[in-house]
């Protein structure tokens, strides 16, 4: 144990400001890091366009999505109007056809009753 703090303490009182050497085995790791950092950074640099550009695709998506429900919501006003508008017409036509039928009513029972008095004039003298 006391072996481990004399290392230890060794390297932290060695001198700094000279340049460690590597073996050209820890060199090749740190090279094989190095590489799979920059790939992975590569990557992280496409993931995020893919990210940027679906982004940008969703919200034209969602731009013309609006447009057409404004449109539609236009489209269903005019009609609603349109609707209300036969409504009124509509309530007037059988307003005036249950005039009509009535008065056509009251027409026969009038000439009904007109004949019904001929005849019997008739029958009477």
């Amino acid at each position: 144990m006391s072996n481990i703090k004399d290392r230890t303490h060794d390297t932290t009182e060695a001198d700094t400001s000279a340049p460690i050497k590597l073996d050209a085995a820890a060199e090749a790791h740190i090279q094989k890091h190095r590489k799979l950092q920059e790939d992975l950074t590569d990557e992280m640099v496409g993931l995020a366009e893919q990210l940027k550009g679906r982004s940008l695709m969703m919200s034209r998506s969602l731009e013309n999505t609006e447009k057409i429900l404004d449109s539609t919501e236009t489209a269903i006003e005019q009609s609603l109007a349109t609707t209300g508008h036969t409504n009124v017409r509509a309530m007037k036509v059988y307003y005036e056809t249950s005039m009509t039928t009535c008065f056509q009513w009251l027409l026969m029972l009038a000439m009904t009753w007109v004949f019904i008095m001929v005849v019997l004039l008739i029958r009477v003298t």
